[in-house]
């Protein structure tokens, strides 16, 4: 498990399957970022992380728990960069035609995510929409009032993003109306340092 309190990377490890899921099962709650401290002990030492600071918690296993997904969610997972890339970006320019699409679908939506503690990670997410344009606003502004970010990671286990630490997140493929409405731009690039 990592977990990254501003620009400090730190990681746990555990290897004792009962704690492991004892660890799960108190780190997969909707409410896991708005408890004040998360609290990791062990025989030798405590240590005690305030979450207001962590941006995001890893948890790598050989088995994917179950998530508690916002409502209207289907599925959320890591992707890789290479998948992002020709999944995201590259069917981007087939959507271009804009279509509209007909009530209670389910769409797919790439998020590039960053934070303030410079992690970024991309994420593939399906949902259920009932209306076109205004779901798809609703589920952009929607991702920054929850509680938690949970996702299924690639290599196995679950992640959490603490959307108060997001410093920037950008959906592929833009849906309809949103240009009209928006800042016109197009992301050129993001240099990390």
């Amino acid at each position: 498990m990592r977990f990254a309190p501003k620009t400090n990377h730190t990681q746990f490890y555990q290897n004792d399957e009962d704690s492991i899921s004892k660890v799960l099962s108190l780190l997969i709650t909707p409410r896991l970022f708005t408890q004040p401290l998360l609290t990791l002990a062990s025989e030798r030492s405590v240590s005690t992380v305030p979450c207001r600071t962590i941006d995001l918690i890893l948890a790598r296993t050989l088995k994917t728990p179950p998530l508690v997904l916002p409502p209207g969610w289907l599925d959320i997972v890591e992707v890789g960069a290479e998948a992002f890339h020709n999944e995201a970006l590259l069917n981007t320019a087939n959507d271009a035609g804009g279509e509209s699409l007909p009530t209670a679908v389910w769409i797919t939506s790439h998020f590039e995510i960053h934070t303030i503690g410079d992690w970024m990670i991309n994420l593939k997410l399906q949902t259920v929409i009932q209306e076109e344009i205004l779901d798809e606003r609703q589920l952009l502004a929607y991702i920054f009032d929850l509680p938690v970010i949970p996702f299924r990671l690639e290599t196995g286990g679950v992640g959490f993003i603490n959307p108060a630490k997001i410093s920037r997140l950008t959906m592929y493929p833009a849906f309809n109306g949103v240009a009209k409405t928006g800042l016109p731009a197009d992301l050129l690039r993001c240099v990390r340092q």
